[in-house]
């Protein structure tokens, strides 16, 4: 009896194969030899590559961004939430998402694809921030250093390194507490303040 395959399969090991091997190894006829199934089976669910990739890119933004940042959102309790986020940045498909950024160098739809992951979680962590106390510099400032930390160790460390990426993101949680709390001498950096230092070092 011939094999049925959903979207969701091709979806799971093509990140799967990303995490793995890298783009290079993400083709149609790859993934159909590595699922047992032929041609056919993948032109039954997608239009082209290209649409594969398009709904790939969905698939991985509403899994691992949508439906986090909903999850955090319907919890009670901001040190819950916090706690939460950290675990949630563990589990993320790391060498996934690095394999996504490279490929993005030489495919506009999924450097199209990333900039919408990158600017979702960019703005989710801001608006975050600014409900919890910050000022809308502060938690810009704050969510462009998480998001920068989190894209910077999964391009360093391969494979992910999850014990640094959790000391980091603690210690940014850390500032940001001190900061809203006005216990911190060294406020985070409003653009204004940065150009001023810029001009009195």
């Amino acid at each position: 009896m011939p094999i049925r395959r959903t979207p969701h399969d091709y979806f799971a090991l093509g990140l799967d194969l990303l995490q793995t091997e890298g783009f290079p190894a993400l083709t149609a006829a790859g993934l159909c030899d590595r699922m047992g199934v032929t041609r056919g089976s993948f032109y039954h669910h997608f239009a082209s590559f290209e649409d594969f990739v398009d709904r790939l890119m969905g698939y991985w933004e509403e899994r691992y961004t949508t439906d986090l940042v909903a999850m955090v959102e319907a919890l009670e309790g901001e040190q819950a939430q916090r706690q939460l986020q950290l675990r949630f940045a563990q589990l993320l498909p790391h060498g996934a998402e690095a394999a996504f950024r490279v490929w993005a160098g030489v495919n506009e739809r999924v450097a199209a694809g990333l900039r919408r992951v990158d600017e979702h979680r960019r703005t989710s962590t801001a608006d975050f921030l600014r409900r919890h106390g910050l000022s809308a510099d502060e938690a810009d400032v704050y969510a462009d250093l998480s998001l920068a930390s989190l894209v910077g160790l999964q391009m360093l460390d391969r494979p992910a390194d999850l014990e640094r990426l959790d000391r980091v993101l603690s210690e940014i949680q850390r500032q940001i507490e001190q900061t809203r709390d006005g216990s911190s001498d060294n406020r985070a950096p409003t653009e204004a303040t940065a150009r001023t230092r810029l001009r009195h070092p």
